[in-house]
């Protein structure tokens, strides 16, 4: 049985699935199987696929087009490693990237999910100045994962046991991804390595660009899961004021405030996030918060507990809070 499997999944993806194939038949750490799942392709995938003598690809045809989330939810059945290592047709494995995640996976028993850092290329395989720089350290990435998804998906390497624990992605049709990792992380390790692992590929046809509504509404899905779990029946309210950008928000103080109370003494209670480094977030917010909307209450507002925390509290934004909250006074008085 190989020590780990390299899923890829397939449509269309004539164009570039040579490179992407070649990158994995070229890794360092060699005990791996190839496993590409062609998703109803209408070009020749299956031929450039078959074109690769290598023993270790294994080829698997959907019999039409099913879709991100049932193609790679065929790993469920079919994977044979230990570790579960994705990379889309479209991206391109640097050769130790294998392994080194899995050396990190054999010194950490407890970590489930383990990404990286990303180069982004064009459509003809030059590196455009991009870099996919993901939040790394467990506790600060579990954190973040209530608000955005912070994993490069082709970096992403898994144990085949958390995989089956939550029984594979979710069905998000552009968000299956973030979905599948945020789950994982309610009750495993997970983290990301400030090392590149990949070349991720941008082009016309990337579901990031083609999809951009139907992910913000996923998104929204995906935290929606995540609060119900702190705060149940939660509505769609208070998930459009936590994936709203803070400023220039069209929602309240007093929304913000009791939306942030109420996560933050839930999260005390059942530790589903790291409790220091999600008080933080909210903490910077609510700064950011109180300094656009608080005019001559800025102050006052800044220091409501337990949002605001002394202990990530700096001089210079009660200087700041205080002389914004004087200003507003004074122009009061003299008018």
């Amino acid at each position: 049985m190989p020590k780990i499997t390299v899923f890829m999944a397939a449509y269309n993806a004539a164009s570039f699935i040579s490179e992407a194939i070649q990158s994995v038949l070229n890794q360092t750490f060699t005990d791996f199987e190839l496993l590409i799942v062609n998703d109803g392709s209408t070009d020749n995938t299956t031929e450039i696929v078959r074109s690769f003598q290598d023993p270790r690809i294994r080829l698997i045809e959907n019999e039409r087009n099913k879709g991100l989330a049932f193609t790679r939810n065929v790993a469920l059945q079919k994977a044979k490693g230990e570790f579960l290592a994705v990379l889309d047709s479209d991206d391109i494995a640097f050769p130790n990237r294998l392994e080194i995640q899995l050396q990190h996976f054999l010194s950490r028993s407890k970590l489930a999910v383990l990404g990286g850092y990303a180069y982004v290329i064009d459509k003809l395989g030059q590196r455009t100045g991009q870099e996919m720089l993901p939040i790394c350290g467990t506790e600060k990435l579990h954190a973040g994962l209530l608000f955005y998804n912070s994993f490069v998906h082709s970096t992403v390497m898994l144990r085949m046991s958390a995989f089956l624990e939550v029984g594979g992605y979710p069905s998000y049709f552009a968000a299956e991804d973030y979905g599948l990792l945020s789950r994982i992380a309610l009750e495993q390790e997970v983290d990301n390595i400030p090392e590149y692992l990949v070349e991720y590929r941008l082009h016309d046809n990337n579901i990031s660009i083609q999809k951009k509504d139907i992910l913000e509404a996923q998104h929204t899905a995906i935290l929606l899961y995540q609060l119900n779990r702190l705060l149940p029946n939660a509505c769609d309210t208070e998930s459009d004021i936590l994936l709203t950008p803070v400023l220039g928000s069209k929602y309240s103080l007093k929304e913000y405030y009791t939306l942030y109370r109420e996560i933050i003494l839930q999260n005390r209670n059942h530790k589903q996030y790291p409790v220091e480094e999600l008080e933080r977030i909210f903490f910077n917010n609510w700064y950011a918060i109180t300094m656009e909307k608080g005019k001559s209450a800025t102050l006052p507002y800044f220091l409501h507990t337990p949002v605001f925390n002394p202990r990530y509290v700096t001089a210079k934004q009660i200087r700041k809070a205080f002389k914004q909250s004087l200003k507003y006074l004074l122009g009061i008085r003299r008018s």
